[in-house]
């Protein structure tokens, strides 16, 4: 428990950090977009790399793939139902900020003090499919909808394969199936780059953070963050109480669904016109929450 809350700590206290140093001047909240290349194009896919190259693929878990596909999907559909009467720019904007699940920077890290090496392999792959939305699908969604061009799925094709992330979890899994491995040598590298990715992703949101939100803002942001918690607690009962798996597994899997907010959508909320500063809030507010909901989950489990 200890170990949870230190880890969580860590966190916003990076967070912290990155909004003190804009604070004081030494930032700018146009250093955003920087920050948010180096995490889109280097940090994240190095540390995907690394995750994976710690799996071995498995028919039996891959429906866990599917599972972190369908969830991820399911709330990106649910931005867009709650915003269905808003403009475009604000549907974008609900999609991104409510689907996906931070895995890589916040649950891997507890997953690997309180769940055994099996447990971990679950949470990687269920972020396998998680990425398919979180790194690439939900934003190439949410850019179409401002999208004034006929053909659409070309549009959301080439914005998928513009996306590093979502791109480098494609070549991870499909060299997974076909049983190959990167050269140790590879893995070395991003291992070096990847190991960032937890700091540079925090501090990303910490630069992009504010706290003067409008009276509109903090009702949206309230609806977005309650409506996925409600979806993500119920997600979380259905997988512990139902999955046909050991217990480890179903375990696993409610952890991980108790996630906060994808560290990128930030990032991505800016790519496409978006309000940053709430979306930062946002995903502040979520690392807060998630650290709550998980730990109690770790203590009744």
């Amino acid at each position: 428990m200890i170990s949870v809350l230190v880890k969580a700590i860590q966190f916003i206290l990076i967070i912290c950090i990155g909004y003190g140093l804009k604070t004081a001047g030494i930032f700018k909240k146009e250093d955003f977009t920087v920050i948010s290349k180096i995490v889109l194009y280097l940090t994240l896919p190095c540390a995907i790399i690394v995750n994976f190259s710690n799996i071995e693929m498995s028919k039996r878990l891959i429906i866990i793939v599917l599972i972190g596909f369908l969830c991820s999907a399911f709330l990106a559909c649910l931005g867009y139902i709650i915003s269905f009467r808003r403009s475009n720019l604000e549907k974008a904007f609900h999609m991104l900020n409510i689907a996906g699940y931070n895995i890589g920077c916040f649950t891997i890290p507890f997953a690997q003090v309180f769940l055994g090496s099996l447990g971990i392999v679950v949470i990687c792959l269920f972020d396998a499919g998680n990425s398919i939305m979180a790194t690439g699908g939900t934003y190439a969604v949410a850019s179409s909808l401002e999208n004034k061009k006929d053909n659409k799925i070309l549009f959301l094709i080439n914005k998928l394969l513009h996306s590093p992330p979502f791109v480098c979890y494609l070549i991870l899994v499909l060299l997974g199936l076909l049983h190959l491995e990167l050269p140790k040598a590879v893995v070395g590298l991003a291992e070096i780059v990847g190991n960032a990715n937890a700091f540079m992703a925090m501090f990303m949101i910490g630069i992009g953070f504010q706290l003067n939100l409008k009276r509109e803002q903090i009702i949206q942001s309230s609806k977005i963050i309650a409506t996925r918690y409600i979806v993500s607690l119920i997600f979380a009962l259905l997988l512990y109480f139902l999955l046909p798996f050991e217990l480890e597994i179903r375990k696993a899997m409610a952890m991980v669904v108790l996630s906060p907010v994808s560290a990128i959508s930030t990032a991505y909320t800016e790519k496409v016109g978006g309000d940053v500063g709430m979306s930062s809030t946002i995903n502040s507010l979520c690392i807060l929450i998630s650290l709550v909901l998980i730990s109690l989950f770790l203590m009744l489990v």
